[in-house]
């Protein structure tokens, strides 16, 4: 642009000038504000600029041409014959981004309920997608992956745009211009879109369509069907996906040589999917908890999308494993607080206290560590917290630099439309925001709102919230009349200003001092660490080599380098006093449902598709309770709702650590399945199977498929080399991937089973299939067939004394384990509860008191046996040298009923010390205290703030409606 004398401006009529004069940025009635669709060419100059790019121009000039900005700078030739504003004592901001909204949506597509939204992928019931045998008819019922449930994947919010929601013109009150528009019903609500906002025409308001596709793991309380779980919508997501990638090889194929190809169905639910993948569009993930995020980003490897995370509350935790993915993140600015109209006596978990007070801080760790993010505004309905919440985290540490970034710049790079929005700089978008003073100060005030070049007048009401936009200083009809929008029904409506009070966090009174989290007691980790250490003079109890006296376990990088007495301690050695004290391999727990955000997926009879591993909630205060127990590696099994149950995982109860840190490295996979009455129990609708033998047939009829399955598989390889490169590939299916991993042998079968009879049916079937059952679970008739057992060579796990309470298991007896261990079955004592897996030491007992069962046999059914059945026993089970030195010390013999673990160890490092425990509680006392009187009840709400929960009444999520 030509420079020139900067104070220099056309002549204009004399009426206005001095109406300029008078009253800054007033009204000057342009032909635009009659006609929204014609911008006006104007210049406002003697502004303060901050572009957004991390430069400002303290006495600039800016003008804009056709919704366009033309020129930025301090010394800008103006046009002549242009408008020209004087922003004296204003500064100018790019307009604000917020990162993933409703906005301009229709009610129907904010429902966060989905209905079945069927594709046309498979006729309804598909067994071949891991759906019922038969069903019952119900349209809205989803019984596999075929039904396509809750997927709308065809959706376009671009398309589905309606001017008169309300929430446009508050949140560009708000100095709004742009917001990422995202259906939020169902599993994959569709695309979304980015939008101005304003426009009298939706088609004017669309910057760019097709932004990135949505994804929901749980579809709502009124979805019925299939996925009925959060491991079920994780399966279903990444079934959709692996389905995606082969509708758009099989297109490929027919589309390059149709000739002699059987032309391939269209899903509409896929199609869209086939642009997503090819042209790595982005694909929107929920992730919350710091768990959940490490969870997508492997998700997202896995089904190979380009991911972009939206929630980010506790990602203060995992902020460097973010950074080093160079994948972005949607920062929820909707802080978590304490709900206003809970129970007042509730009793809060110290994770949720701590997750409160400190999810304000994820922003300054995000900008720390490197992380590309952005904000988005979540449930709030009142457009002023929004910016309240975000001067929060410039309270918690986010300079303001990085704030405006997030808002602006930083979001339009992430949506790749930073080449037209995002900063001041010619050639972009006119959207700005003029005010008086710093946006991120309570006293900074938006005078003017500009979008595509039209100006709206911005007016403040009492409640302190930018309520109105005018055009020229007329009511705007750009963007027609309000709608009730989400919590939002216009001044003094609900949620709106005059209503209840918002979700904010603060006061302006605070808003000026700096935001202290109060400080974490460190209860997460191994309590001592070290290279090499010496536990001696204890009874050693090696399980596998008998016991020895006084003897010495020497531990070396977390394995077990020597078992015996006379062991010297090297220097270097940290030296446990085991004197008079009994030490024994950690014990291990072969049917366990801890450390798990969902157990069942029972809408349907066969969820091999599913797996616990997907659902590690690895802050579950149930893994520090079963360390304090002794229990130091676990088998998580899915429950027993189908035939043909999930994936299990193996954990060692590494406390502190994430989900993928507690597998047990090398572990065989396995997978649950289950008989009798739990899986033919009456449904609504009913479900096949309702009968015994219905079970087995179930089973049966999967595996049939899973043999044509793996033929198929096995014709495609022939067909590539011999040369066909119009072979198509066969869809790979999840729940046959598992079949055929058991019968390949690389997958091993866990089955609940109570009667003596459908226990042979499934010995059988498993031998007519050509593998064998790995370990039956629970067996409580395991007695009367314990020579079939063993001669088919699977393991039994079993509850020591449980009988009677239900009609399956009248015929159990205490002496089962006993009987079964002396017709050579390998058999290991489970709980199946979070409770009882604190005392298995004792469970173990129990057999000798019933059943004569040797010490010795009675200690390898809770650590080698159970380890034999998961496959790990080269690594855990006995102390042996070589082993991973996972060992428990009591201060009593381990079966009796006054032992008391002392302390617990995995790979050589204190997981667990009953001392330092009491030292801890007292800590986290205090910590909850003052979190309770933090984040409880305000106040205004007249109420005392409830009592601090002890720090271990947090509740084993997941675990209801797992039945033995």
């Amino acid at each position: 642009m030509p420079t020139g004398n900067r104070g220099r401006k056309p002549l204009i009529a004399t009426g206005l000038a001095l109406l300029l004069t008078l009253s800054p940025l007033a009204a000057i009635r342009p032909s635009f504000a009659q006609s929204p669709e014609a911008p006006p060419y104007y210049a406002i100059t003697d502004v303060r600029i901050v572009t957004g790019t991390g430069n400002t121009i303290d006495d600039g000039t800016i003008v804009v041409r056709d919704g366009l900005i033309e020129a930025v700078g301090a010394n800008t030739d103006i046009p002549a014959g242009v408008w020209t504003l004087d922003g004296s004592g204003l500064t100018a901001y790019p307009g604000l981004i917020d990162a993933m909204t409703t906005i301009a949506l229709p009610e129907g597509l904010r429902n966060a309920r989905g209905g079945a939204g069927r594709g046309f992928g498979g006729p309804p019931g598909g067994f071949p997608g891991g759906g019922s045998l038969t069903q019952e008819t119900d349209p809205d019922y989803s019984t596999g992956p075929l039904d396509r449930p809750a997927t709308f994947t065809w959706v376009r919010a671009a398309d589905e745009i309606e001017t008169a929601d309300g929430r446009i013109e508050s949140w560009r009150s708000a100095g709004f211009t742009s917001a990422l528009s995202a259906p939020e019903r169902g599993l994959l609500p569709g695309q979304a879109a980015l939008i101005n906002l304003a426009g009298s025409k939706p088609s004017e308001m669309v910057v760019r369509a097709n932004i990135a596709q949505r994804v929901n793991f749980q579809a709502g309380r009124e979805f019925r069907g299939y996925p009925g779980s959060l491991m079920g919508g994780i399966a279903y997501v990444k079934q959709l996906f692996f389905d995606a990638a082969h509708y758009d090889r099989y297109w490929t194929i027919y589309d390059r040589d149709p000739n002699g190809v059987e032309r391939p169905p269209y899903d509409r639910s896929l199609e869209p999917l086939r642009k997503t993948l090819n042209a790595c569009e982005l694909v929107m993930l929920p992730a919350d908890w710091a768990r959940e995020i490490l969870r997508v980003l492997r998700i997202a490897r896995e089904i190979g999308v380009n991911p972009v995370l939206y929630g980010g509350h506790q990602a203060y935790e995992v902020a460097p494993q973010l950074a080093a993915t160079d994948v972005p993140i949607l920062v929820n600015v909707d802080w978590p607080v304490r709900d206003p109209d809970g129970d007042p006596e509730e009793q809060t978990s110290l994770q949720t206290l701590r997750l409160r007070d400190r999810a304000p801080t994820a922003p300054a760790t995000l900008h720390e560590a490197g992380v590309r993010f952005a904000f988005y505004s979540g449930d709030i309905s009142r457009p002023s917290e929004i910016m309240r919440n975000v001067r929060l985290a410039i309270r918690a540490g986010l300079p303001a630099a990085a704030a405006l970034h997030a808002l602006t710049l930083g979001a339009a790079e992430i949506f790749g439309v930073d080449d037209r929005l995002g900063s001041i700089e010619p050639g972009k978008i006119a959207n700005l925001i003029l005010a008086e003073g710093d946006i991120f100060t309570p006293d900074g005030k938006i005078r003017q709102v500009i979008v595509d070049g039209h100006r709206f007048e911005i007016e403040e009401s009492d409640a302190g919230d930018a309520t109105r936009g005018t055009v020229a200083g007329r009511p705007s009809g750009a963007t027609g009349a309000r709608g009730p929008g989400r919590g939002f029904d216009g001044p003094g409506g609900p949620g709106g200003p005059g209503g209840p009070g918002g979700r904010g966090s603060g006061d302006d009174a605070e808003e000026t001092t700096p935001y202290e989290p109060v400080p974490m007691v460190s209860d997460r980790g191994p309590v001592r660490s070290s290279a090499t250490t010496l536990i001696r003079g204890g009874t050693v109890m090696t399980v596998a080599n008998g016991i020895i006296e006084n003897g010495s376990v020497l531990v070396r990088d977390g394995k077990i380098a020597a078992v015996g007495q006379n062991i010297n301690a090297p220097a270097d050695a940290a030296v446990i006093d085991a004197s008079g004290k009994f030490v024994i391999p950690g014990i291990i727990d072969a049917h366990s449902h801890i450390a798990t955000e969902a157990v069942n997926e029972g809408s349907v009879s066969v969820s091999a598709m599913v797996g616990i591993e997907d659902v590690i909630h690895p802050d579950q205060i149930s893994i520090y309770r079963a360390l304090a127990g002794g229990v130091t590696t676990v088998n998580v099994l899915h429950g027993s709702a189908n035939p043909i149950g999930g994936k299990n995982a193996v954990l060692k109860l590494r406390w502190g650590a994430d989900a993928e840190g507690m597998r047990f490295e090398g572990a065989p996979p396995g997978i649950k399945f289950a008989l009798g009455e739990n899986t033919k129990r009456e449904r609504s609708p009913g479900r096949y199977p309702n009968s015994r033998m219905g079970v087995i047939d179930v089973i049966r009829q999967t595996f049939i498929r899973a043999q044509e399955y793996r033929e198929e598989g096995r014709r495609y390889e022939q067909a590539l080399s011999d040369g066909d490169d119009n072979a198509i590939p066969p869809r790979r299916d999840l729940v046959l991937d598992a079949m055929v991993e058991i019968m390949e042998g690389r997958r091993l079968v866990h089955a609940h089973s109570y009667r003596a009879d459908e226990i042979l049916q499934l010995l059988r079937t498993a031998e007519e299939f050509g593998f064998r059952i790995q370990t039956l679970q629970h067996v409580l008739e395991g007695y009367k067939i314990a020579d079939e057992i063993a001669k088919h060579g699977a393991g039994a796990s079993t509850f020591s004394d449980w009988w009677a309470y239900k009609v399956e298991a009248y015929d159990a007896i205490p002496h089962n384990a006993a009987l079964m261990t002396e017709r050579g079955v390998t058999v290991s004592i489970n709980s199946d509860s979070g409770e009882e897996m604190r005392h298995l030491n004792q469970e173990a007992a129990k057999t000798v008191r019933w059943g004569n069962a040797s010490e010795e046999d009675a200690l390898k059914m809770v650590t080698l046996n159970p380890a034999t059945q998961l496959g790990i026993a080269d690594r855990v089970g006995s102390i042996e040298e070589g082993k991973d030195a996972d060992l428990v010390i009591y201060d009593q013999h381990p079966l009796s009923v006054y032992a008391v673990v002392q302390l617990t160890m995995i790979d050589g490092d204190v997981y667990f010390d009953r001392e330092h425990d009491r030292q801890l509680r007292d800590q986290i006392a205090e910590e909850m205290r003052v979190l309770t009187e933090k984040h409880g009840p305000r106040p205004e709400d007249g109420r005392e703030p409830a009592a601090p929960t002890d720090p271990g009444t947090q509740e084993d999520a997941g675990n209801a409606g797992v039945n033995r």
